[in-house]
């Protein structure tokens, strides 16, 4: 049969739908991480030639669309270009915000928002237009993002150590769960991790938070501020007199301080901003994608 596909390359796992030329999900396969960086380029020719084995099982794949992290990567799009002309499945890759957005909003216009280890805020204008704000990485960027809460309780802790900071319950939990006791331990936690170290102290400010710890409520309440700051600033980009907004990422996609902390600015930053559940995942948000370009081929 002729099929559309949508692929969404998650960190873990490989989430692939095939549908028809109507965006019906026809049948669903997960497989292993699409990600270069974790499982080498071996792993990933393997990966990339299992997903051409399933789409040939099913008969001719008139597009497919894949969303992922790190699509920049001039290594993981060679070996899709190669694979897939050879095995002649016309694609695209797009970066995993896209296909979020797209299934978010049931490809109609709306704003999202991640925040995990890092953060951004996006969203898709009533002419297909995709403006974005922050995203800008950690030295300059990633308020409202894990690593962003972990960095600063890290600071607060440091001036408290150092003698002229503000005394709270942050100092005490990092020593108990890292710890980090001392000037050399903070420098070593900090200066030989990576981001993912310095967001793996966020669950803490959320727990210090629940305790009413004035540190921690200022460091969530500043970071929710500036991340609502931002998705006002896609609103305006995209020219919109209101919008739904959807969250994504292990900081705010489940029932956290942070969450609340976030839903209550954004009423205060731009009333015109409403919160949505997702209307579908990001693998539908590829499918939807397949579909668009094959009817846009039929159109021309």
């Amino acid at each position: 049969m002729d099929f559309v596909a949508g692929i969404d390359g998650g960190g873990t796992k490989t989430t692939i739908l095939i549908g028809d030329l109507e965006g019906n999900v026809v049948d669903k396969k997960v497989l292993g991480a699409f990600n270069i960086n974790s499982i080498g380029s071996d792993g990933f020719k393997s990966l990339i030639d299992e997903v051409i084995q399933i789409l040939a099982s099913y008969g001719k794949c008139l597009f497919l669309t894949i969303g992922a992290a790190g699509v920049s990567n001039i290594e993981m799009r060679s070996i899709c270009e190669e694979k897939f002309f050879n095995a002649g499945v016309p694609f695209e890759l797009v970066g995993d915000h896209i296909i979020a957005l797209e299934g978010a909003h049931n490809g109609g216009e709306g704003l999202a928002v991640i925040a995990g280890t890092g953060s951004i805020c996006f969203g898709k204008g009533k002419d297909g237009l995709i403006e974005r704000t922050g995203g800008w990485g950690h030295i300059i960027g990633d308020e409202g993002s894990a690593y962003s809460l972990g960095r600063d309780a890290i600071k607060y802790v440091a001036k408290d150590i150092d003698g002229y900071g503000q005394q709270t319950l942050l100092k005490s939990m990092l020593a108990e769960k890292f710890g980090l006791t001392k000037r050399e331990d903070i420098i070593k936690f900090v200066y030989s991790g990576d981001k993912a170290t310095i967001a793996s102290v966020a669950p803490v400010v959320s727990y210090a938070y629940s305790l009413s710890d004035c540190v921690a409520i200022s460091i969530i309440e500043e970071n929710a501020t500036a991340l609502a700051l931002a998705l006002s600033g896609v609103k305006k980009k995209l020219g919109l007199d209101k919008a739904y907004v959807s969250f994504f990422g292990g900081l705010i996609d489940k029932d956290t301080p942070f969450r609340s902390v976030l839903l209550n600015k954004i009423k205060t930053v731009d009333e015109s901003i409403a919160y949505r559940d997702c209307i579908h995942d990001a693998s539908k948000g590829a499918l939807m994608l397949s579909v668009k370009k094959v009817k846009g081929a039929f159109n021309d």
